[in-house]
This record gives C-alpha cells, structure tokens and sequence, in this order.
C-alpha cells in the first residue's frame, strides 16, 4: 500500500508514530554514530557541543543523510496530499506528476540553455522530490497500455544516455565535472526513475525466484532502508584493508556487491536483537 493511502489503514496519529519509530529514531542513532565513528576509529578530538547540533539539524554527520531531511519533509506533507491520491483523482494525479516533471527537470533545462524564465512561475508544491511520491502512487495503480509503456521506456533509456553523453559533453566543455543533470530530479534521472518504477511493477518476478528464492525477496526488499543506514561504515572500514585499495577496480566493480552483502548481514543480525532492531529503519 502506498504511503498516501494510510487513512485505509489507521489516523494521522497513528501515522506519525509510525514513520517517528521507522525513521527518526534511527536517524538520531545513526547519526550520532557517525560523528563519534572517527573517534574511536582514528583518534579524532571529540566532538563539539555544536557538532552535535549540526549532526542533527544540518546533515553534519554524514553527507547521504540527506535522504532522511527529504523524507521527513515528504511525511509532513503526506496527510495534505493523502486527501488526492485517490483514484477518483486519478486525472488530477497525473497532471500533478506532469507539473512536477516540467518545474524540476524541464524549467532548469529552459533556464540554462535557452532564455530565463523567472523562478516564481514554478508551483510550489512540485518542487524538489514529491513529484516522486505523486508517481509512485500513479504507477502503483496505473493499468497503461503496452504502447504507453514502451514510450516511459523509451524515455528511460533516453534519459540514460542523455545522462552519461550529456555530462561528458558538457563536462568536457567546462573542463571540470559538470553535475547539471546528475540531480535525482534532472531531465536524465527524472524519466530514468519512472521507468524503473513501472518496470519494476510489471516485470515477470516468478522468473527471478527460480534463481532466488521468493521468502528472500521481502527481506532484502525490508532491509532497504538499514544497508543505506550502515554500508558507509563498512565502506571506512575496507578503506582501512590495504588489499581493497591496491587497484580501483576493487572500489569501483567488486566493492559495491561485497559492501551490499556485507550490510545486508549486518542488517539481519540487528533485526534479531530485541533492543537493537528500534535502531534499524
């Protein structure tokens, strides 16, 4: 079930406890972890009375928490936009989803290489990452033809080449590593999310379960959130193991499977604790 159709479920109450006890608590654990790691690990001062205050409020831990602020300012939005998703709006949600996807991947796009166009034209509403929320729900109930797929394919594939040709040309030109359509909400990243989400809802997984089996699936799927909270430790400490730093073929082929599976099992051992699995999201 989607996050926008709770009210099915139980209150806004209800709710906020839940999203408090899924996410916050172990933001708040995490992050204090993260700002201590580098003092038992390579004998750093201990941290500030401001460092703690920025750890918590501006992302001063460490750099990829950044999800979390964007997924709490999405949860407070959720109980208004709640009041949409629903299918008797389906129309009204797709045109939200076309607004989203013209203020923040198309406008930018304006901007920079055509004329400027004044920045209050943009709703507020669409901006940074809802957009996402608005087409997971579209997706989730969509019943699109064949045809209108292919073309959201289409598009994803596009975007994917535009992303990988489109940042070395205009990196080339800069001389400098151009991030311009790096951004999760980019003209690239924006139709290369879509795709994958609506692939993702119709590829044929009974095929996959031949190969892994069906009862591992949610629990890889449940431990989403816990591997983003822990692999960057692991990723310290195999930055520490000088036969994982010999050639960078290690980091940038091998590593990436080797730290999945390692913060996967990390995951599930926490999960068993009864104390410790509040601290995993």
């Amino acid at each position: 079930m989607a996050l926008t159709e709770y009210r099915k479920k139980y209150d806004t109450k209800t709710f906020f406890k839940k999203r408090f006890m899924r996410t916050v608590i172990p933001f708040v654990f995490w992050s204090l972890f993260y700002l201590l790691r580098p003092v038992w690990m390579e004998g750093t001062p201990f941290p500030k009375a401001e460092d703690f205050r920025n750890a918590l409020f501006n992302n001063g831990a460490t750099g990829i928490f950044w999800f979390f602020y964007t997924l709490f300012a999405i949860y407070l939005c959720i109980p208004v936009f709640s009041l949409i998703a629903k299918k008797e709006n389906f129309r009204i949600v797709e045109y939200i989803c076309l607004l989203s996807f013209l203020a923040t991947a198309v406008y930018p796009v304006i901007t920079r290489f055509c004329f400027p166009v004044y920045g209050e034209i943009v709703p507020p509403f669409v901006t940074g990452n809802m957009g996402y929320v608005f087409w997971g729900w579209l997706i989730y109930h969509e019943n699109y033809s064949r045809r209108k797929r292919m073309y959201i394919y289409i598009a994803g594939i596009a975007g994917a080449l535009l992303l990988f040709f489109g940042t070395w040309y205009l990196s080339a030109k800069m001389g400098g590593t151009d991030d311009f359509l790096m951004g999760y909400s980019s003209l690239a990243c924006y139709p290369m999310s879509v795709a994958v989400m609506l692939f993702g809802k119709h590829v044929r997984w009974e095929r996959f379960y031949k190969i892994i089996p069906s009862s591992v699936v949610p629990k890889i799927a449940s431990a989403g959130l816990g591997i983003y909270v822990v692999h960057m430790f692991w990723i310290s400490v195999s930055e520490r193991v000088t036969v994982l730093t010999i050639h960078p073929m290690y980091f940038t082929v091998i590593m990436p499977f080797v730290i999945y599976a390692v913060s996967f099992a990390t995951v599930l051992v926490l999960q068993r604790i009864p104390l410790v699995k509040k601290i995993i999201p």
